[in-house]
């Protein structure tokens, strides 16, 4: 991006943080309610099922070298271990260390920026009130990234760019560990976790909030049709459209399609989190708009496959 074009982009966030801001001082009830809305969604549905995955799965990571793993994969299994947004992260952390060049990283996020099974399974299953529709949209959001990064490889000529050989990547990675006993590293991978909950609940409350001044200001009411609305939400918070589509009166079928739609899109929310972590990237919004784009449409496409021989 241009240091015309950035300058512009950070005046225009500034611009919607002041009238955010405004319209929570002007709506304080709103406000409240679409915080509280959130805090009960993340403490009923994302905490009890992500924490501990996250706690375990980072120590796994402080403790066993995941840089032997072939340096194309290693941010997909790191993404798989921790959820959205962590894709973002290793794959910006490896371009600053100089493993791959910008353009590589764009195309590897296309396919590691997932999120996890324990989330899918447990929080969008509950959502659903199907283990087997669970098990759709985990099978949609995983074969979707690997044909979304397929996809993007055909576009991403410099894709194959790959600065640092693999035995390079491995010994990056041993310096980067740290180290420390185990303990240290467990008491290191709660504090993440919480930390990965925080980030969370911060994106949940501010999208619920914009949610809840939609609602009042009578958009989904011209809308006129619940299913439509829930999907727009999921739009923008992923978790809480997902939640929101689960209620609808609609199939179960159709439930799943539009879930693993939006799991695998991740909603404006993730975006907005992935951006803040892949800096070094140099990735524009509409870049990974497009990139998320895709990756929903095909696991939704999966999803209405699979729905047709699994439920």
């Amino acid at each position: 991006m241009s240091g015309s074009g950035l300058h512009n982009w950070n005046r225009l966030v500034l611009i919607f943080v002041a009238l955010f801001t405004l319209l929570m001082v002007l709506f304080p009830k709103i406000t409240e309610a679409g915080s509280k809305t959130a805090i009960i969604i993340w403490a009923n549905s994302i905490v009890p099922v992500l924490l501990p995955f996250f706690i375990f799965s980072d120590f796994i990571k402080r403790t066993m070298d995941l840089s032997r793993l072939p340096i194309r994969i290693y941010p997909f299994v790191v993404a798989v271990l921790s959820g959205y947004p962590m894709g973002a992260k290793v794959v910006s952390d490896l371009v600053e260390q100089g493993s791959f060049s910008k353009s590589a990283g764009k195309w590897v996020l296309s396919y590691s920026l997932v999120t996890g099974p324990a989330f899918l399974m447990g929080t969008i299953g509950s959502f659903l009130g199907s283990s087997k529709g669970a098990v759709i949209v985990v099978i949609s959001h995983y074969v979707g990234a690997m044909m979304n990064g397929w996809l993007w490889s055909s576009s991403m000529g410099e894709r194959r760019d790959f600065i640092q050989s693999h035995k390079d990547c491995q010994a990056n990675g041993r310096k980067n560990g740290g180290e420390g006993g185990y303990l240290e590293h467990f008491t290191e991978a709660i504090i993440g976790g919480f930390k990965a909950m925080a980030l969370i609940l911060a994106y949940l409350i501010v999208f619920m909030i914009g949610i809840d001044l939609l609602e009042t200001a009578g958009v989904f009411r011209l809308i006129g049709n619940e299913t439509i609305s829930s999907l727009i939400k999921g739009l923008l918070e992923m978790t809480a459209g997902a939640n929101m589509v689960g209620l609808c009166n609609i199939s179960l079928p159709l439930k799943t399609v539009l879930i693993s739609f939006l799991v695998s899109f991740g909603g404006f929310s993730v975006i907005g989190q992935s951006m803040s972590m892949a800096q070094s990237l140099g990735i524009r919004l509409p870049e990974l708009v497009k990139i998320k784009g895709t990756h929903g449409l095909i696991a939704g496409i999966l999803a209405g496959l699979l729905v047709q021989v699994m439920l």
